[in-house]
């Protein structure tokens, strides 16, 4: 899950939430001479995802409280590649996205919450991209990278009665340091199972713009969300 719901109070919690995220990417990915678009269905990347590894780990004290959001996906994906130059794409993957933050509780009332809090992006890339010649033959770049953007962002959570609430949360960053931009969205809703313990659903969207030398990225990963929450 994208957003926690930290615990209340004037003494030390901690949360876990593992969760699940089904994405489609689109845009565009370039290396060297070759550049591709990127329109990956929800469906292909199932089909296409070797690993992936995602959960949020977070403690706090009073108000207070620093958390990491982490991502691991390896994926490998054919791209049309127009017929022109190029019959097809072959774009490969391994991509950590680790979200380390600190956030402050700026409103608590009975039913709501809302965090404002400042933070990182990391972005650890290897990729290659072969591109297939219609007249025949292939050529491959590849890249290992990583870059680091600072983010502000704000998330909160609602009642919606005993069991049920409904969760946001948003970002943005980048402003030039590593990435142009930089941002993230959350929406959703969930369900308290005890005091402990709850589950969520919801959209989750997270976007970047990324330039160095020969290496370009600009996509937008898409898709619905569902983790378990567990705050001790």
């Amino acid at each position: 899950m994208v957003t926690p719901a930290a615990a209340s109070g004037d003494g030390w919690w901690f949360r876990a939430a593992p969760y699940g995220w089904v994405t489609a990417i689109n845009g565009d990915v370039g290396i060297g001479p070759l550049s591709a678009p990127v329109d990956i269905s929800m469906s292909d990347t199932l089909d296409s995802l070797d690993m992936a590894a995602m959960g949020v780990f977070e403690a706090g004290y009073g108000r207070w409280s620093f958390g990491v959001d982490v991502i691991y996906g390896k994926t490998s994906q054919d791209i049309g590649g127009g017929g022109r130059f190029f019959d097809s794409f072959r774009y490969e993957q391994k991509q950590w996205v680790i979200t380390p933050m600190v956030a402050y509780r700026a409103i608590e009332t009975e039913g709501y919450h809302m965090d404002v809090f400042a933070g990182a992006r990391i972005m650890i890339l290897e990729a290659d991209l072969t591109g297939r010649f219609v007249g025949g033959g292939q050529e491959t770049r590849g890249t290992d990278t990583s870059w680091v953007d600072p983010i502000i962002g704000i998330r909160g959570q609602a009642e919606l009665g005993d069991k049920f609430f409904f969760r946001y949360n948003g970002d943005i960053g980048g402003f030039g340091v590593s990435s142009d931009l930089t941002w993230q969205a959350f929406a959703g809703l969930g369900y308290h199972i005890n005091e402990a313990v709850s589950v969520a659903v919801g959209y989750r969207g997270l976007g970047v713009d990324y330039s160095s030398g020969r290496f370009s990225l600009n996509t937008v990963t898409h898709g619905p969300v569902i983790g378990l929450e567990v705050t001790f």
